[in-house]
């Protein structure tokens, strides 16, 4: 019976530390200096914990092939930094990627305690969490755009992109909550919540999200294990009819971002100009796999820095290229293989390789749906360049991962004395 309390007691320090981080994400938006403290003290605390029944934990080793494709690409980054970091100019760059490899360290260990221990099961609670929080963030973001005089709102961070991302986490998770209600209310529901987060994500003027936001939302709902499959047809006319009407009312701002892209294909097409969004990205993608066949091993940011101003003057079509080279090249292969070589390309594609894997074994459409806006994303930006995106896709794929755990494949870990 002690045994018994013990074991409840210590899933039930876990649980709290875990609903910390989750916590934390939606109060990003407010404060995220603070928001990064809370997270990182409870992952901390978590670890702590996990020493206590540190033997059962690692005898279990569920959950192991995603922990290690979550830390091979953490050590990639650690371990280039150790190699190739030089102080001068790029100092934000390699800090940006120490900060990222850091988070990523922590979430391999998360990821792997938590898919290890019996967590007390609070499923109203939850879908509770994600719901309020969901509301609170796009509730938020929708009243900034009409206070802001900004096209695109941002929510506070460097870029609207990044807010655009950490808002697709958190309404993914509000979308899985909404689909776990009964009866008709839950189509009803998940439409209202497809338009209304999908309208947040206009405010943001990020393309990407605009394309990929509502196929994931689909695959999400097709795959989600409680959806009556015989009643999504009508569902999903009544949410084209209601993206229909958004698309409507909000026509401005997609009219701004369609004007934004025909411009810059214009310019590329006719004057042979990529000093613009997409032609920047276009020559980025050229000239990062250049420098990344010069050194397919990994280079330094200056070095690599130094290739592209050389073949900038060699080419000057590529000047668009320059734009960025103090950032990164808005691609997460084509900048992994550019600093850090065929081995970062490999890490980066073993990771996603492994969490889909771990989203088909436990049949999990939310870790899916994550990890595939994650690739999505990764695409046109570079996801672990930003602190609060990585944080925010950590926080995503541990509380996915911890949503479907079967309990029968987890055991009981020892009590804390």
């Amino acid at each position: 019976m002690q045994t018994l309390k013990n074991s409840y007691s210590s899933g039930l320090l876990f649980f709290l530390t875990f609903i910390t981080m989750l916590a934390s994400q939606y109060f990003m938006f407010y404060d995220a200096v603070h928001s990064r403290k809370f997270f990182y003290t409870a992952g901390y605390i978590a670890i702590v914990l996990a020493l206590f029944s540190a033997r059962k934990i690692i005898a279990s080793r569920q959950n192991g092939i995603p922990t290690l494709g979550i830390l091979i690409l953490a050590l990639t980054f650690l371990i280039w930094l150790s190699v190739f970091k030089q102080k001068g100019s790029f100092d934000d760059v390699y800090n940006a990627y120490d900060t990222s490899g850091r988070i990523l360290l922590l979430l391999a260990l998360l990821v792997f305690i938590f898919s290890n221990i019996k967590l007390p099961r609070y499923p109203l609670l939850l879908d509770g969490i994600f719901i309020a929080g969901g509301l609170l963030v796009n509730l938020y973001a929708a009243w900034q755009y009409h206070v802001s005089a900004t096209e695109r709102v941002d929510l506070g961070f460097d870029r609207a992109t990044i807010a655009a991302y950490i808002i697709t986490v958190i309404d993914i998770f509000m979308v899985y909550a909404v689909l776990n209600r009964h009866g008709w209310v839950r189509y009803i529901l998940f439409a209202a919540t497809i338009a209304l987060t999908y309208s947040v994500l206009i405010f943001t003027g990020t393309r990407s999200a605009l394309l990929s936001y509502p196929i994931l939302c689909l695959l999400l709902a097709f795959t989600h294990p409680k959806v009556n499959k015989q009643h999504l047809l009508k569902m999903l006319l009544c949410l084209a009819g209601l993206l229909i009407i958004a698309g409507y009312l909000l026509k401005k701002p997609i009219e701004q971002r369609i004007s934004s892209l025909t411009h810059d294909l214009y310019a590329i097409q006719v004057n042979n100009n990529n000093l613009t969004s997409v032609g920047s990205r276009i020559v980025m993608f050229q000239v990062g796999l250049d420098t990344g066949m010069t050194a397919p091993w990994g280079e330094s940011v200056e070095s690599r820095s130094r290739e592209i101003e050389a073949a900038v003057q060699h080419d000057p079509a590529l000047q668009g290229a320059l734009t960025f080279i103090d950032v990164h090249l808005h691609n997460e292969i084509i900048e992994n293989f550019s600093l850090r070589g065929i081995f970062g390309v490999l890490a980066l594609l073993f990771m996603h390789a492994s969490l889909l894997w771990c989203a088909w074994k436990q049949r999990n459409p939310v870790l899916m749906v994550i990890t595939l806006s994650l690739m999505t994303y990764g695409m046109s930006d570079v996801i672990f360049f930003s602190r609060e995106a990585s944080i925010a896709y950590a926080i995503g794929i541990l509380s996915a991962i911890i949503l479907f755990k079967r309990e029968d494949e987890a055991p009981v870990a020892s009590g804390i004395t």
